[in-house]
């Protein structure tokens, strides 16, 4: 009676097979359940990843066309050049020669320069290239006639696409008619202008080898202008397949076409839904055995105590992993940096051995966050951490300290060279084009070096000493590296001085305009002015622009300065007008992040509102390089300008020829001759080409062409041969004040009679 009391009655063997048929059959619910699911949703993720691939190709098609688009732009204005050099002077071909030698250094790409009056080749530079196409009859001969004549028949340029080139290997060619006008204004065929470029050059700069090594295959085709068949020029040898992204090239009258698809879609498609089916097969199954061991009997205690050990074991590395590791990419961060500095330093002092700091900080990189968002410039700092990955021995460390700032540790540094060897192939691997978000984005970094225990013997004075370097370096121009000197330290101080004093000078608007003459050579009539920014220090006097500016640039003070001079010159000129009973053009230079600035076509709409100034009377100057760096939102911004009245020219023209063919698209009004073309002519002969090219080009254009920095008269009267427009320089004014601008103006008025 005791025992039956104390111990439980066990089920019966009926009852204990009942559950477990009820387990057994809960599980195989479960489990279809489970699977039906799963199935649901890897079909659901096969289409997501379907649409990612596909829209990872189409901005891989995008990325590898704008290599090749920007291959056939140089070729369109290396023979636009050309050109306008041959209308001016047909005959000479010596100056033709020499300015074939000096364009082809800056076009990267093509492979020889072709001159073809009557339509056969006679000439082709350089002198070294393969001879074969001499002779060649172009209008004569079937399987360059047509395209020949169509680029006749409409007085423009044309790619011409020959299965194989007259050197032997195959190619394209950008040929452009030429027409002199003769005595009566009727245009003549001279004939072509021909830029040959190489499809092994295509090849090279369209990475398209990248592709192979992608698993992907490429198809680059056009349409035959004549007979409407498309025609291939290049193609891996996988042919591409229909799971393809296609982006198109712009060519003369024509488009360009480039396909890219994976080798073999189906095997990866497959692959995946298989691997999904398994892996939803195999969490169902563990679903159904997970409720069958709930149901079969309860989870011992000591199972969980482990589980939950194991799983705190588990949270508290990862804690650990990212109080000491940069989330974005990897590296150590400032608290896994000082730790390691403080063990570095000790081994240094036990072992006495030396090693460096490395500060480095990517130049303009908010620049980048600012176009693109956010999303690509943590891209862009992967890319950067991979780049210095490869740059340093397995014994050296990386770390993130946020933003765009990098530390790099040598440890073991045996020789300092080794600091300075490794710093160079930093800045070169940085400098290397990225491929982000289809893409291609060049960016430099400035870089500070300390050596421990030379400069400092402790963390922190190892890594502000580090930071003295790098602003030295960043000062220098950029894409710098400076090792740390004591002279450093004051110089640093000296900068943040400088930009509070700048920040205090724009709040009281501690600045001045400076106005240039600008006369039109032909009558030698002032026509008006440039506006040149002075800064007056309270203790320095007059500081120059060439200091501060590129400090007001880096802070972004610009933007304000910039206002207040556009504003400031237009009150002066609307003045001067009244004072002259005539109008004077005044010119202002816009920066780089005025030209970005959302406001500023608001800006400048109120600049004129306030002074009254009409914008025909307006002129702002922008450089190539603003111009280029996003041609479609230039354009527009370029448009929105001239809609307003307001003029616009091209300052410091001349230093970037790869622009050439993109003039036609930019609504300006005026060509600059950079200062470096004019001070050496005549006597240069290379410059003298050049600065005649460019007043050939501008009056082919119909644009306005002044020459900047005109000292001599020799120089005067070289541009006054060549027909250039307006010149301005210290020949025919200094920059002055606005009271002694005025004066120096009446005063020529008196003397000559010509301003009246």
């Amino acid at each position: 009676m005791l025992t039956s009391i104390l111990l439980p009655a066990s089920k019966p063997p009926r009852a204990r097979s009942s559950e477990t048929r009820q387990a057994n059959l809960l599980a195989s619910l479960a489990f279809v359940l489970g699977l039906g699911i799963g199935m649901v949703i890897v079909v659901s993720i096969d289409r997501v990843q379907a649409s990612e691939r596909q829209r990872k190709l189409t901005e891989t098609a995008a990325a590898h066309g704008a290599l090749v688009q920007q291959l056939v732009n140089r070729t369109l204005s290396i023979t636009y050049a050309m050109a306008v050099v041959l209308r001016e002077h047909p005959t000479d071909l010596a100056s033709i020669e020499q300015l074939s030698g000096e364009l082809l250094p800056l076009y990267s790409g093509v492979d020889n320069v072709q001159l073809a009056p009557g339509g056969v080749v006679r000439n082709v530079f350089p002198a070294t290239a393969h001879q074969g196409p001499v002779g060649h009859d172009l209008l004569n001969d079937p399987q360059s006639r047509e395209e020949a004549e169509l680029a006749m028949a409409a007085h423009d340029l044309h790619i011409a696409v020959p299965a194989q080139l007259r050197q032997g290997k195959p190619g394209f060619v950008g040929r452009y008619p030429v027409f002199i006008a003769d005595n009566r204004g009727s245009q003549h065929f001279w004939g072509f202008v021909s830029a040959v470029v190489l499809l092994d050059t295509v090849k090279d700069i369209g990475q398209f080898d990248y592709l192979k090594q992608q698993g992907l295959a490429y198809h680059l085709w056009r349409t035959h202008p004549v007979t409407g068949k498309p025609q291939t020029l290049l193609r891996s040898a996988a042919p591409v397949t229909e799971a393809s992204a296609t982006t198109s090239i712009g060519v003369p009258r024509g488009r360009w076409q480039l396909t890219v698809s994976p080798v073999d879609p189906d095997a990866f498609f497959n692959s995946t839904r298989v691997t999904g089916s398994l892996l939803a097969a195999l969490i169902a199954a563990a679903i159904a055995a997970l409720i069958r061991s709930m149901l079969m009997r309860p989870v011992e205690l000591a199972q969980m105590v482990r589980r939950s050990t194991r799983a705190l074991e588990i949270a508290n590395h990862h804690l650990k992993q990212q109080a000491t590791h940069d989330s974005l990419t990897g590296l150590g961060n400032r608290i896994r940096l000082e730790h390691d500095l403080n063990l570095s330093i000790g081994n240094g002092q036990h072992q006495s051995v030396q090693f460096a700091v490395m500060l480095l900080d990517l130049d303009d990189f908010k620049s980048i966050n600012d176009s693109l968002g956010h999303r690509a410039g943590d891209a862009m700092l992967q890319e950067v951490a991979q780049a210095l990955e490869r740059c340093v021995r397995p014994m050296d460390a990386i770390y993130r300290l946020g933003g765009d700032e990098f530390v790099i540790v040598l440890n073991q540094l045996g020789d300092v060279d080794v600091a300075g060897a490794t710093a160079r192939k930093i800045l070169a691997a940085v400098a290397q084009p990225h491929l982000i978000q289809g893409q291609q984005i060049q960016l430099t970094t400035s870089l500070g070096v300390v050596i421990y225990p030379q400069d400092a013997s402790d963390a922190e004075s190892l890594l502000s000493l580090a930071d003295v370097a790098m602003y030295r370096a960043k000062k220098s121009g950029r894409n710098q590296m400076a090792f740390f000197s004591p002279a450093l330290d004051h110089a640093a101080q000296t900068r943040l001085q400088l930009v509070d004093q700048l920040r205090e000078a724009v709040k009281t608007e501690a600045f001045e305009l400076h106005y240039q003459a600008k006369v039109d050579i032909a009558s030698g009539r002032t026509i008006g002015a440039e506006a040149l920014l002075r800064w007056k220090h309270p203790v320095r006097g007059l500081v120059s622009p060439a200091e501060f500016i590129p400090l007001a640039e880096e802070t972004g003070l610009i933007v304000s300065i910039g206002e207040w001079a556009l504003r400031t010159a237009c009150i002066q000129a609307m003045s001067w007008s009244r004072s002259l009973d005539r109008w004077l053009t005044i010119a202002v230079n816009l920066s780089a992040k005025q030209f970005q600035d959302p406001a500023l076509l608001e800006k400048v709409r109120q600049a004129l509102a306030c002074s009254g100034l009409p914008a025909s009377r307006l002129e702002l100057e922008i450089t190539e390089s603003m111009m280029m760096h996003k041609p479609d939102e230039a354009a527009a911004t370029m448009r929105a300008l001239r809609q307003l009245g307001v003029h616009l020219a091209v300052d410091d023209f001349g230093t970037g020829y790869s622009s050439l063919g993109y003039l036609s698209r930019f609504p300006i009004q005026c060509l600059k001759i950079d200062r470096s073309f004019v001070q050496n002519v005549p006597d240069s002969r290379a410059d003298s080409t050049i600065a005649r090219t460019i007043v050939s080009l501008g009056k082919s254009l119909g644009l306005t062409v002044v020459a900047e920095g005109v000292e001599t008269q020799a120089q005067l009267d070289f541009l006054q041969q060549h027909g250039c427009h307006i010149a301005q320089g210290y020949l025919l004014g200094r920059p002055l004040e606005s009271g002694q601008f005025i004066e120096q103006l009446l005063g020529r008025n008196i003397r000559t009679g010509r301003e009246r």
